[in-house]
This record gives C-alpha cells, sequence and structure tokens, in this order.
C-alpha cells in the first residue's frame, strides 16, 4: 500500500485527496490487521478511533460492510451503462428476477482477490484483468457464508481457473501447484507449458488475504479428482 498503487492513485483522485494521504490512511488501518501484524509487520502506529470503529464494523459483519463500500464507491465512479435485470439462480431452489446492482458483494470479492495478487494470475503471472477470475476455491452454493470470504479466492487465468474447478490441480499445503495424474499424461506442448513447467512450483504471494488452508484442504479431499 503505496502512492504509487495505481488503485490508490485512482480513488485518491475521486475523493480529491493525495495518493500519500489516501496510502497513509490505509497503512494506518493494516496496522489494526492481525494478518499483518502477526507477520511480522507492523504498519504505521497512529491508528485513529475512527480508524478502529471501522476496522470493528469491517469485522463484525463483512457482507454489509463490503455492500456499503461498493455503494460509496459507486457514487464515485463515473456511471457505466449496465442491464436493468437479470435472471440469477437462487440456491434456496427458487429463481428471481434480481436487479444487478445485487451483485456489489460479488463484484468487491473480485476486485480484492485480484489485487491481493497484484492483478497477476496467481500460477503463471498472466496480468491481463480480462483474462483473469477471482476463482473460488471452496464452492458457496450449499455455504454463503464462503461466496464474498477474500481468504476462498484465487486469482487465476480464465484456463487455470476452469482446471481448477474441474479438479485437474490443486495446492498443496505450501500453497505449492500440483497436477492430477490426468494432466501429467497428455503429451500436447499446450499442456507442457501452460501446467507441467508450474508443477511443484509456488504460486505468487498474495498482498493480503493468503488463501485459506482450510479451504485449500476441503479442495484437495473433495473437487481434486486425484482423491476422488
Amino acid at each position: 500500500m503505496h502512492s504509487k498503487n495505481a488503485t490508490i492513485q485512482h480513488y485518491a483522485n475521486l475523493i480529491g485527496r493525495t495518493p500519500s494521504a489516501l496510502a497513509m490512511k490505509l497503512v494506518n488501518i493494516a496496522s489494526l490487521d492481525p494478518f499483518i501484524t502477526n507477520s511480522g509487520r507492523t504498519g504505521l502506529t497512529g491508528a485513529s478511533k475512527a480508524d478502529r470503529q471501522l476496522w470493528e464494523e469491517m469485522n463484525q459483519d463483512p457482507d454489509k460492510f463490503e455492500r456499503k463500500c461498493q455503494s460509496v464507491m459507486a457514487m464515485f465512479e463515473p456511471p457505466t451503462p449496465e442491464r436493468k435485470e437479470e435472471k440469477l439462480v437462487d440456491f434456496t431452489g427458487q429463481e428471481k428476477i434480481r436487479p444487478v446492482k445485487t451483485r456489489i458483494g460479488q463484484q468487491l470479492f473480485r476486485k480484492r482477490v485480484l489485487e491481493a495478487y497484484d492483478n497477476r494470475c496467481c500460477i503463471t503471472g498472466l496480468e491481463d484483468p480480462i483474462l483473469l477470475i477471482a476463482s473460488h476455491i471452496r464452492p458457496w452454493t450449499k455455504d454463503a457464508s464462503y461466496r464474498l470470504d477474500p481468504r476462498n479466492g484465487l486469482c487465476l487465468s480464465n484456463l487455470h481457473d476452469r482446471a481448477f474447478d474441474q479438479g485437474l490441480i490443486t495446492l498443496n499445503e505450501n500453497l505449492e501447484l500440483v497436477l492430477s495424474v490426468h494432466l501429467k499424461n497428455l503429451k500436447s506442448v499446450s499442456v507442457q507449458d501452460n501446467f507441467l513447467k508450474y508443477e511443484g512450483v509456488r504460486i505468487r504471494h498474495a498482498d493480503q488475504f493468503s488463501p485459506s488452508q482450510e479451504h485449500l484442504a476441503f479442495h484437495r479431499e473433495h473437487i481434486f479428482i486425484d482423491n476422488l
């Protein structure tokens, strides 16, 4: 989190602050994050009472906090054309017509996951956002609490998202890429270039929201095809 970060510069411009001021505010708030402080980083020590209240609000109800953040961000962003409504599946068993804006949380999930990996595929380093997916490690259709948890996400290319979702690849406890026997038996140059060359390689480090070991264990045990 520094003033040269493109996202910080973007939002600093929207709210009329300098990138340095916004970056300093974020570092102050980061000093309250146990994930950061437990890693030996401390951030700045000037977190205000308001910063602490903000952090507490986020921890108490992350989903609600994310929706509020996205709503505020939308107030500052230039309007973009969008469809009025789309048909979404309600996983209680019914289909309902809902406004597209109900997907605010999902959009923020994508934003947080991609930014955690510096907008690059965590396996290959591919950097075009058009080709990147905020992939869920553990399916959330049976438990919505996993849907917006950024630690249940990986930034993957479209190809690697599909392979991960189908259980052709997974990650071990050291965050190294594991390939299925099915993939390793394929002989094409494409498989060599996109998968075999990365086997056993640790994924890119996440600046925040490192993937949950619990969710990764679930993926290995219940989705990775070699264990089924």
